[in-house]
C-alpha cells in the first residue's frame, strides 16, 4: 500500500490541492467576494477537467438510455414484423378461400339441372407430371359413391371420366388426353365430328367434311353416341379450322370449354348416355 502511495504521491497531492482549491473557491463565491490571482488560476485549471467529467457523465448516460431505447424499438419492430406477416397470412387463406366458395357456388349453380339430384364435388389434388398421360387425381372415392365411367365436368363443360377408383380417391381420364374420343356435332349447324386428346391443351377434330358449315368459335357438344357421354353436354369450341390435305375434311382443332389447365374442383356424376343436357351459352371463368 506504502509502495503504490509513493509510486502516485504526486498526482495524489495534485487532485487534492485542486479539490481543495475548488471548495475555497465555493466558499469565495458564497461570501460574494472577488476571487484573487490563486483562485483564477485553479478555476482556469479545473474548468476544463470539470467539464470534460461533466460532458463524459452526460454521454454515458446519453448512451446508456439510447442503447435501452434501441432495445426497446428492435423488440417492438419484430413482434410488429411478426404480427404482420401473421395478418398476412390470415388474409391470403380468406382471400383463397373466398375463391374457392365462389368456384363451388358456379359449380353447383351454374351446371345444368340434370346433372342429378346428388352431384359429387370433388377437388383435383394431382396432375400427371408426365407428358405420357393426361390425367388427374380428384379427392372423392367409393366411399363418396365415385365409380368407374363417371363424367366429371365443371360449370362451363366436360373435364373428363373416371377410369380408376379406390376409397377415398379417383382417377379422371381429361378429354386432351390420346386416349380419350368424344363423339360431337356441331351445336350451331348439326355437323358430325369426333374430338380426339392430343395430350395437350387442346384435341383434334376429326372427319368434319369441308362441306359442312362450320366457322371457328363454333361449340361443339356432345352426340350422346358412344355410351359415355350424354347428348347436349358441351366440350368445347373450333379454336383453328383450315383444308386438310385431303379435301374431303377440314384440319381443326377444338379448345376445351372447361379450362382444363386450370382445374381446381369438379363435378363427378353418373349420368347414363342416353340422358340429354340443355346447357346454357359457354360463358368465360373469372
Amino acid at each position: 500500500m506504502n509502495r503504490l502511495f509513493r509510486k502516485y504521491q504526486n498526482l495524489t497531492l495534485l487532485i487534492c490541492l485542486l479539490l481543495l482549491s475548488a471548495i475555497l473557491l465555493s466558499n469565495n463565491i458564497k461570501e460574494q467576494r472577488h476571487a484573487n490571482l490563486m483562485e483564477r488560476t485553479v478555476l482556469a485549471l479545473i474548468s476544463p477537467l470539470q467539464d470534460g467529467v461533466t460532458s463524459g457523465i452526460r454521454n454515458l448516460l446519453s448512451a446508456w438510455n439510447h442503447y435501452f431505447y434501441l432495445v426497446d424499438t428492435a423488440k417492438e419492430n419484430e413482434e410488429l414484423r411478426d404480427m404482420f406477416h401473421e395478418q398476412m397470412f390470415k388474409n391470403n387463406a380468406l382471400r383463397e378461400e373466398l375463391k374457392k366458395f365462389r368456384r363451388v357456388e358456379a359449380l353447383t349453380t351454374k351446371s345444368p339441372p340434370q346433372i342429378g339430384e346428388n352431384p359429387i364435388v370433388a377437388k383435383v389434388v394431382a396432375w400427371d407430371a408426365t407428358n405420357v398421360a393426361r390425367t388427374v387425381v380428384i379427392d372423392r372415392g367409393s366411399e363418396r359413391g365415385v365409380k368407374e365411367g363417371m363424367i366429371v365436368l365443371n360449370h362451363l363443360g366436360l373435364v373428363g371420366r373416371i377410369v380408376a377408383v379406390t376409397k377415398r380417391a379417383s382417377r379422371v381420364l381429361l378429354i386432351t388426353d390420346a386416349r380419350s374420343a368424344v363423339d360431337t356435332y356441331v351445336q350451331r349447324s348439326r355437323a358430325r365430328c369426333i374430338v380426339v386428346g392430343e395430350n395437350g391443351k387442346t384435341c383434334a377434330i376429326k372427319y368434319l367434311s369441308v362441306k359442312e358449315d362450320v366457322k371457328e368459335g363454333d361449340v361443339l357438344i356432345a352426340s350422346g353416341q358412344g355410351g359415355i357421354y350424354p347428348q347436349g353436354l358441351r366440350i368445347g369450341a373450333i379454336s383453328m379450322l383450315e383444308a386438310g390435305s385431303s379435301k374431303l375434311f377440314f384440319r381443326a382443332e377444338m379448345a376445351p370449354l372447361a379450362n382444363i389447365e386450370h382445374l381446381e374442383e369438379v363435378i363427378v356424376t353418373g349420368l347414363p348416355a342416353d340422358s340429354k343436357l340443355d346447357m346454357a351459352p359457354a360463358e368465360t371463368e373469372d
